[in-house]
């Protein structure tokens, strides 16, 4: 090998050890401070306990920001024996405080969003996926 090509060896492997990686999606800080935003909106409504083993109800919602800021909710998947839950999930997406974006940011929650799954215990209170404990053994 030519010392030129092991010049540019070098050079192509040192660049690509201080590349950082590419990230597909919503960042998992975005992911968080959203799920924490939805539980300062309903905290009444949210449990701090392990799930149950069987749920009520799995509301799985694409989340995105409208044009004046505030959240809005598409529905992925439901649970059409139960509408009420239907129902509070959307309702806590509402309720969710606006958060401090970067402007790519917000560009990317306008366009595309991000999926969070509420999980429903009988009693009608709720965990996000992104920050439910672990769910509780059969028994």
């Amino acid at each position: 090998m030519s010392a030129k090509t092991v010049c540019f060896s070098l050079l192509a492997g040192c660049l690509l050890a201080l590349a950082k990686p590419a990230m597909a999606g919503v960042p998992d800080d975005v992911r968080r401070d959203f799920a924490k935003a939805v539980y300062t909106g309903s905290p009444h409504l949210v449990h701090n306990r392990n799930p149950q083993p069987l749920l009520r109800a799995v509301i799985v919602l694409n989340v995105k920001l409208n044009h004046e800021g505030r959240w809005q909710a598409e529905v992925l998947r439901t649970n059409d024996e139960q509408p009420e839950m239907l129902a509070r999930a959307i309702e806590t997406v509402h309720r969710a405080p606006a958060l401090e974006l970067p402007t790519h940011v917000k560009d990317e929650m306008r366009r595309d969003g991000l999926i969070e799954a509420w999980l429903f215990d009988n009693d009608g209170s709720f965990q996000v996926k992104t920050l439910a404990k672990a769910q509780r053994m059969g028994q």
